[in-house]
């Protein structure tokens, strides 16, 4: 097995050497480390990282939670979370990243081996068992004739998704919305679009996302 590669996130320097030890000494590779999350947006691009380590209280104008956010939405890797804060409030934000860890500081490197293990565990197996991009396409043409949320709600129900999402096709492209203030839609979204990343990561293919006034907007080309 090759040799996993971590980037981690932290603004304490004296924390981020101190955790770069603990991995080394545990036999995984640290690609950088990051203050701030644009630099950790940056790392993810030049170093492709298996799994980030990320404290959620950062310096500059985006916190862990808003740089994830923008890390998950372009690339496919698993966010473990490293924070002094245990609040309701923090908790609830982070949950809505999808998270595959959540350690409180300070913790003991037998936990911070446990979790990267468990993590590591469950994303492969989870895009062992994604679903491919050619059978949404497939879905969605079976059911081209019916209104949009009927195209939706077939489509994510056989996927063991609910929510009220928007689907549009054109002569070449998939559209998909979600309303930014509703709850079970913003979440399905996310879900959908981390079932669709590997896809396009492992093709030439771009999957876009972006907002259009208060929803949340994600295209992709028709094979």
């Amino acid at each position: 097995m090759s040799e996993v590669k971590i980037l981690i996130v932290e603004d304490e320097r004296i924390l981020a050497l101190g955790l770069k030890k603990k991995l080394e000494k545990l036999g995984f590779m640290v690609t950088a480390t990051a203050s701030t999350g644009e630099d950790a947006i940056k790392s993810v691009k030049s170093d492709k990282p298996d799994l980030i380590l990320m404290d959620i209280v950062l310096k500059g104008e985006m916190d862990g939670i808003d740089a994830a956010k923008l890390i998950i939405s372009m690339h496919n890797i698993p966010v473990i979370y490293l924070t002094a804060y245990a609040d309701d409030k923090t908790i609830n934000r982070a949950a809505q990243t999808y998270p595959y860890g959540y350690l409180m500081k300070p913790y003991k490197e037998r936990e911070l081996k446990a979790n990267i293990d468990m993590a590591l565990h469950k994303f492969q197996h989870e895009k062992e068992g994604i679903m491919d991009f050619e059978d949404i396409y497939v879905d969605v043409t079976n059911f081209i004739d019916q209104k949009n949320e009927n195209i939706s709600q077939t489509i994510l129900n056989d996927y063991g998704l609910a929510g009220p999402l928007d689907i549009d096709i054109s002569l070449e492209k998939v559209y998909v919305s979600a309303e930014r203030s509703n709850k079970d839609s913003y979440e399905v979204f996310y879900k959908l679009l981390h079932r669709l990343m590997p896809k396009f990561m492992a093709s030439d293919s771009k999957i876009l996302v972006y907002s259009k006034g208060d929803n949340l907007c994600l295209e992709f080309p028709k094979i």
